[in-house]
């Protein structure tokens, strides 16, 4: 009779247990900030086969969903997977293995570093990333000889921060083949001292230098991707908007997504090269691919004084800054866009390349469409010109760490004109939402380091106190929803990632503090502690 009264008691509940859901994950005791339309804050999460199942409290995940991997996290707190909204993940996987120059505060230290790495490699040339002659006092850009004098027989390329300007030696420059005087080059993108080269070099011809260097096979682009990918990964990012790629590296790309090795979401913008454009005419998603955006440039870089301005620079009046594309061809790559239903991302700095932009893509937009045609970066835009956002549904693409690494000098290259500069709270306001992202490898990977900019628009050294032209920050929520959801808008997915909602894919972010409520100045130094990808852990701090 016992027997019978204790089965009668189990029953239940061996059928409740039997009812609920497998699920190959379960997270639970989190602090989950799903980033939905309410913002909505609960702790529990249940996944199976790479999407989001359940979502809200231990007790009523626990309830519907059983799992033999369930997960407490402590309280830690749980994002939606961070979501690099431009960036370049080819020069990141490149750059890990280039001399690394960020910081150096003179061009002796560049040398310094660069002779350091010949002793220990002995390699047939030297590439290196990261220089910023702001920082170096002077703010004038340096002549090659010292180092053509160090490195006579190897060519050695220098990328500054922003990869719109290269310091090269002479064995680089006779390698390319270009001479004083020439008709090889645009004459405003070669610096000179007198009858020679000075060793600097923009834009369309700074890339040219690359040209000289060995192309990596495929096992090479394979190994640097997957550097690249844990890179990300240890940085909480689950997505990417790779911001302009050539065929034949996309095919690499497709290769791993084919082998499931590339496991970061990778939106990925053709360049407009003909071979590319011709190999990839309509917009598709497979796998951890996504296709669908062209990738343009109307000018160069403010700290190089590349960026096109409607007014002289106010430290160089003799210049307005470098054109990069002409309009007949803008015009062109705009109509095979719209033809295609490909999206278009155009890299603006100047006033006058964002006007440029964004009247011409007024030429082929009609207002309220959703084509989400973009203007990256939208650094410095004219008063007149702010409306055409808006007007157009044109998406601003931000950076916020790039105005807290302009900010100690941007006002000597255009003056009272830093008013008009890094305004994402006015560029919010023309859409109601903004993506963000960091441009790497021109700034570094952390995202934490975008949520600091954008919040207290401070730099690493919390500087300026109280922080820079306040009134354009973000607020938290906000810069986490750039971050994310936004993110994912800008490419066209924020029904598939962006939030951790149900049907969506589980990409999750666990930080060992939380971002919403720490103080300011401990932002930058909160660490991820692990990062999901469909549901697969693919980072986990030591």
């Amino acid at each position: 009779m016992k027997n019978i009264v204790l089965g009668l008691i189990l029953l239940p509940l061996i059928i409740a247990c039997n009812m609920k859901q497998s699920a190959d994950l379960i997270i639970v005791n989190s602090k989950v900030y799903t980033v939905d339309n309410s913002f909505s804050v609960e702790s529990a999460v249940a996944v199976k086969d790479g999407l989001i199942v359940g979502v809200g409290s231990d007790s009523e995940v626990l309830a519907k969903f059983k799992s033999d991997n369930i997960t407490d996290l402590g309280g830690a707190p749980l994002y939606p997977g961070f979501n690099d909204a431009h960036c370049h993940i080819t020069g990141l996987g490149m750059g890990l293995s280039r001399v690394d120059l960020r910081g150096a505060k003179s061009f002796e230290q560049v040398l310094e570093r660069l002779t350091e790495r010949y002793k220990q490699a002995k390699p047939t040339y030297l590439v290196g990333d990261g220089w910023n002659q702001t920082q170096w006092g002077s703010d004038e850009f340096p002549d090659n000889v010292e180092l053509s004098r160090l490195f006579p027989d190897i060519p050695v390329i220098l990328h500054r921060i922003d990869f719109h300007a290269v310091i090269v030696n002479e064995a680089a420059i006779k390698a390319l083949g270009i001479s004083p005087g020439d008709n090889s080059y645009p004459q405003g993108e070669a610096l000179m001292q007198g009858a020679r080269f000075k060793g600097v070099f923009l834009e369309n011809t700074a890339e040219r230098f690359s040209n000289i260097l060995p192309e990596p096979t495929k096992e090479e682009y394979e190994q640097m991707f997957l550097a690249a990918q844990q890179e990300c990964f240890k940085h909480g990012l689950t997505s990417i908007s790779h911001a302009g790629e050539l065929a034949g590296v996309i095919e690499v790309l497709e290769g791993m997504n084919n082998a499931g090795t590339l496991k970061l979401r990778t939106d990925i913008w053709l360049t407009p090269e003909k071979e590319t454009l011709d190999k990839y005419k309509k917009p598709f998603s497979d796998g951890r691919i996504r296709i669908g955006t062209i990738k343009l440039f109307a000018d160069g870089a403010l700290g190089s004084r590349g960026a096109l301005m409607l007014e002289p620079y106010s430290d160089m009046p003799s210049t307005k800054g470098l054109p990069v594309v002409t309009q007949q061809e803008f015009d062109r790559l705009c109509g095979w866009a719209h033809e295609n239903n490909f999206q278009v991302a155009i890299h603006c700095i100047g006033d006058a390349a964002n006007h440029y932009a964004l009247t011409t893509y007024a030429k082929f937009l009609e207002p309220g469409n959703d084509r989400r045609w973009r203007i990256e970066h939208a650094q410095i835009v004219d008063d007149k010109d702010l409306e055409l956002f808006g007007k157009y549904n044109i998406v601003p693409s931000i950076q916020p760490t790039h105005a807290t690494s302009d900010m100690l000098w941007a006002d000597e290259r255009i003056g009272e004109r830093i008013s008009n500069a890094y305004i994402y709270k006015q560029l919010l306001g023309q859409l109601g939402w903004i993506p963000s992202g960091t441009d790497f490898p021109v700034e570094e990977v952390n995202p934490m380091y975008t949520f600091h900019s954008a919040v207290f628009r401070q730099n690493s050294d919390l500087v300026p106190e109280g922080g820079f032209q306040m009134e354009n920050a973000l607020s938290r929520e906000e810069a986490l929803r750039s971050m994310t959801i936004w993110a994912a808008k800008a490419s066209m997915e924020e029904n598939h990632k962006g939030s951790v909602e149900v049907g969506k894919f589980a990409d999750f972010t666990v930080l060992d503090r939380d971002i919403m409520t720490l103080e300011g100045d401990s932002i930058r130094n909160v660490k991820v502690l692990k990062t999901y990808v469909n549901g697969e852990l693919v980072y986990e701090l030591d």
